[in-house]
């Protein structure tokens, strides 16, 4: 079964947008037609929203705190939420869209970070600042009004490859170690390009510079640590329990799909949501601008993505008038 019928033309339309911008841009033009293009996404109503200053491991990082609707007094659970973009591209502002989505599917709040990026800063430098950023929330949390002992890592594409990273970084026994991590559409074995999987609509989806991208931010780094390519983890039984969310026309499913088989064999709870009949990027993004409405039973409304039915972060009982307010966590963490 092939795409629905008006997420096929987006589609279409999209890859012939790109196909025409003809020559190579800069990482400048790049990034400036990325968030271009991720701004003309629905940015669904959420609770509160906060900019706050994360930590990095080489300084302040930019970060943004959502809350769910009807947040209440009592300390939620919090996602960690890393963009992705090729680790090149995206930044927080541009992701907003995703992230709005997130939380409106998952009733729990996220904190999305920003990260340094190469070329100007390669591998490990992205890593090192997503685990940094997971300590960081950890030890603020209270300061946020949100649970510490229950913080996950998540991310999409290439921040999902930083955030399966950060959870093997951060499996040990302690107070960073994270509860649950979500992968969506994740890049887990960088050992080279993946190749496309077929696709029934004939849609030539763009993925030419994926080498030169994975040159970018690798450099001469050894492609089969786990830190670069999840999915060749040695324990993957030590790892956190997963939702792991797939796209059906995505050159990474099969990765995603190994990853989750080999963290089942292992014993590890997993949830996959399996995005049938969708390109990669369709969380907040193409996909809710290419489908405004149902029209498929395998497909899901936009503005309610698919969601395990119950949620590896179990959500707290929250008092009826209780309101979330910003706190500037200062100097404190």
């Amino acid at each position: 079964m092939g795409r629905d019928p008006e997420y096929l033309a987006f589609m279409r339309a999209r890859t012939a947008e790109a196909a025409g911008a003809g020559r190579r841009r800069s990482v400048a033009e790049a990034r400036r037609a990325h968030a271009a293009d991720l701004a003309r996404s629905p940015r669904v109503p959420v609770g509160p929203v906060a900019d706050v200053v994360g930590r990095g491991a080489a300084g302040p990082l930019p970060a943004r705190l959502y809350r769910p609707p009807g947040a209440g007094a009592v300390p939620g659970p919090l996602v960690v939420y890393f963009h992705g973009g090729g680790w090149v591209l995206g930044d927080v502002e541009s992701y907003d869209p995703v992230v709005r989505a997130l939380v409106a599917a998952s009733g729990v709040a996220w904190l999305s970070v920003g990260y340094r990026r190469p070329p100007e800063h390669p591998f490990p430098a992205p890593l090192e600042d997503a685990v940094a950023a997971v300590r960081w929330a950890v030890r603020c949390a209270p300061r946020l009004g949100l649970d510490a002992g229950r913080v996950g890592v998540g991310g999409d594409s290439a921040g999902g490859q930083l955030a399966a990273s950060a959870a093997g970084v951060l499996r040990g026994a302690g107070p960073a170690r994270p509860v649950v991590q979500v992968l969506l559409y994740p890049a887990l074995d960088l050992r080279a390009e993946p190749p496309p999987v077929p696709d029934p609509d004939g849609l030539e989806v763009p993925g030419g510079s994926v080498g030169a991208v994975l040159r970018m931010y690798l450099g001469d780094a050894d492609r089969t640590r786990p830190r670069v390519s999840p999915l060749l983890d040695p324990d993957p039984g030590s790892l956190p329990p997963a939702v792991i969310a797939t796209a059906e026309f995505d050159r990474l499913r099969p990765q995603a799909e190994r990853h989750a088989a080999r963290l089942r064999a292992a014993g590890v709870a997993v949830a996959v949501v399996p995005g049938r009949a969708w390109t990669t990027g369709f969380w907040g993004g193409g996909r809710s601008r290419g489908v405004r409405r149902r029209r498929s039973p395998r497909s899901a409304p936009p503005s309610a993505p698919p969601w395990p039915d119950r949620p590896l972060i179990a959500r707290p009982p929250r008092p009826p008038c209780a309101r979330f307010r910003p706190v500037d966590v200062g100097n404190h963490c």
